[in-house]
């Protein structure tokens, strides 16, 4: 297995993954991600030559335009397109978005936990992406959930707020709830930033 390696930890989670799952997270992870996009913005760099080939998807999504850059090589993802997740807010103390829950549900006519824990992850990460200033990159390295109740029909809204910042980890807490304000779901994340 080829691979960039960043430190102990990081080096042993990506060596206990199958060759397959490797596929997916490799271009997620190894591939030179430097912003050379934008020429403005939180993460731009300067001297940009051509536009953000994901643009129009960014914007779909809600996605501030300072982030762009950060988001050049892979857009959002295709889990977030196929979720139908869209950003209300991004700042470093708060991600907000939401997620249908028709589309996303399981076979009793509910939403799918595993929607929920993906738009959690998502939110976390996003933050921790925000927090790392795109010079480190987020990896999930532990995710919890708790279900509180069906969501059934309409919105889900995830909040994400910070239970730690630090230089190598992110802790966050984020909160689903349906269109009435009822708690749906409760998730934590935690990610590791890596350099480069």
């Amino acid at each position: 297995m080829t691979s960039r390696r960043w430190g102990s930890v990081a080096t042993s989670l990506v060596d206990s993954l199958t060759g397959a799952s490797l596929v997916g997270m490799g271009n997620n992870f190894t591939v030179d991600n430097t912003p050379t996009v934008e020429t403005s913005g939180t993460f731009a760099s300067n001297g940009a030559m051509k536009a953000n080939p994901y643009a129009s998807q960014l914007a779909a999504h809600g996605v501030p335009e300072t982030m762009w850059p950060m988001l050049a090589a892979h857009g959002v993802g295709t889990l977030v397109e196929k979720l139908g997740i869209k950003f209300l807010e991004i700042t470093r103390d708060r991600v907000v978005a939401t997620m249908p829950v028709e589309g996303n549900g399981q076979v009793a006519g509910i939403l799918h936990g595993g929607a929920s824990v993906a738009l959690a992850e998502t939110l976390g990460s996003f933050a921790a992406a925000v927090h790392g200033a795109g010079a480190k990159k987020p990896v999930g390295v532990d995710i919890s959930a708790t279900h509180h109740r069906a969501g059934v029909s309409g919105l889900v809204t995830g909040v994400c707020t910070p239970i730690h910042l630090g230089r190598t980890l992110t802790t966050h807490e984020i909160v689903i709830s349906d269109e009435s304000g009822r708690r749906v779901c409760t998730s934590r994340i935690t990610n590791m930033l890596l350099e480069g």
